[in-house]
């Protein structure tokens, strides 16, 4: 009898003993970190796209400019949580048909870009690079081909917000500058996706 209580004895000791080492390791290393703050993260890399409508624009162009279909794709890197350097390559098309034929004018803006986030959810744009502007008519080889310098303008708003994800609503203005023709413009509305 006498060991059954030695041994029930030693057994609650030992019990105790491992429940207050555990706890003692416990409160020397602290509890596990919290999570880290809910909102963006921006850092590192910066990649997205995105598409919409507007149109091509110039000077007594007729039946070459009007409303076009837009796509855009950046690719660059955050230089602090507020501000990133990017290229940013949008184009526009416009089909047309003059009554002769049916064609299609193609301007595309391919510049260095800055992207500052004035709020957490607003974005300003501006770059600058250079322009090609492509029209002719469908299936012929006597494509109209101008190169120039190139200017864009945005500003956005992220509508929706993840850890490293946004999609945004935004408004682009671009403008060829063109030696042999008149100068053409890029307006255009768009739904982009962005991952930093």
């Amino acid at each position: 009898m006498k060991s059954a209580k030695s041994l029930a004895l030693a057994f609650g000791i030992m019990v105790t003993t491992l429940l207050g080492g555990a706890s003692s390791a416990q409160a020397q290393y602290g509890y596990p970190p919290p999570p880290p703050p809910r909102g963006m993260y921006r850092g590192g890399l910066v990649l997205g796209g995105s598409v919409g409508a507007g149109s091509i624009s110039s000077d007594n162009c007729g039946p070459l400019c009007g409303g076009a279909g837009m796509i855009e794709g950046h690719i660059g890197g955050m230089l602090n949580p507020r501000l990133a350097l990017m290229g940013d390559f949008w184009g526009g098309f416009h089909p047309w048909d003059d009554g002769v034929g049916t064609g299609t004018t193609y301007q595309g803006l391919y510049t260095l870009a800055v992207q500052y986030w004035a709020t957490e959810i607003l974005w300003l744009k501006g770059g600058l690079g250079f322009s090609q502007l492509q029209y002719g008519y469908d299936g012929s080889y006597a494509v109209n081909d101008e190169s120039g310098t190139g200017l864009l303008l945005a500003a956005g708003v992220e509508v929706v917000q993840s850890y490293n994800f946004a999609l945004d609503l935004q408004f682009r203005l671009g403008h060829g500058f063109y030696t042999e023709g008149p100068d053409v413009n890029n307006l255009a509305f768009m739904i982009g996706v962005n991952w930093y």
